[in-house]
């Protein structure tokens, strides 16, 4: 039988009890000769690679170097995050999203959610404040800056004037805005 013998570079006949057929074929000589270094090849590389999973191993951090998400992909995994409790992990999406998009309004309204039910008004003011400078008719981002403002008991007719541009917006969420706009509107009176 007539092969392509990888190590004589050439095609030989080669008897009946070679191994394979086509390139690289070997002949049951060749494996005896070369199988020495083909153990001592595999136990280095399998030294090497044990080697860099103990480095691996003590590392505290990994760093991706190519994000193969898009900004609203991480966007959408905050989302999937909140919504199964896991605020940290959502956190950490809605600022990847900004990283890479750091107009991504939706990703900005969403960062300001997460701070606004930890109750952290200040910071949630500050994300839907900078969502509306993106994204200045954005319904979400004017009613949810109208309750922060609320709840900080502060600037009460920014409050309202966000409120009714919400409510004119007359996007899916209309009945929230109303809500807001007589929150809004019951603060003021009883201040």
């Amino acid at each position: 039988m007539r092969v392509w013998s990888g190590e004589m570079g050439a095609w030989v006949t080669r008897p009946a009890g070679s191994f394979g057929i086509g390139p690289g074929a070997i002949s049951s000589r060749a494996v005896g000769r070369h199988a020495g270094r083909r153990v001592a090849l595999t136990a280095a590389r399998g030294a090497t690679a044990g080697l860099i999973v103990a480095a691996l191993v003590g590392c505290s951090r990994i760093v991706v170097l190519n994000d193969p998400l898009t900004a609203a992909e991480h966007n959408d995994l905050g989302v999937a995050y909140e919504s199964t409790g896991k605020p940290d992990l959502a956190r950490r999406e809605y600022r990847a999203a900004l990283r890479l998009d750091p107009r991504l309004t939706r990703a900005r309204v969403n960062l300001g959610n997460l701070e606004a039910a930890a109750q952290r008004w200040g910071p949630a003011e500050d994300c839907y404040r900078r969502a509306l400078r993106d994204s200045p008719a954005d319904a979400d981002a004017l009613n949810n800056l109208a309750v922060a403002l609320v709840r900080q008991r502060k600037s009460l007719a920014e409050a309202e004037s966000l409120a009714i541009k919400a409510v004119a917006a007359d996007g899916e969420r209309d009945s929230i805005y109303r809500a807001t706009l007589a929150d809004v509107r019951a603060a003021k009176a009883g201040r």
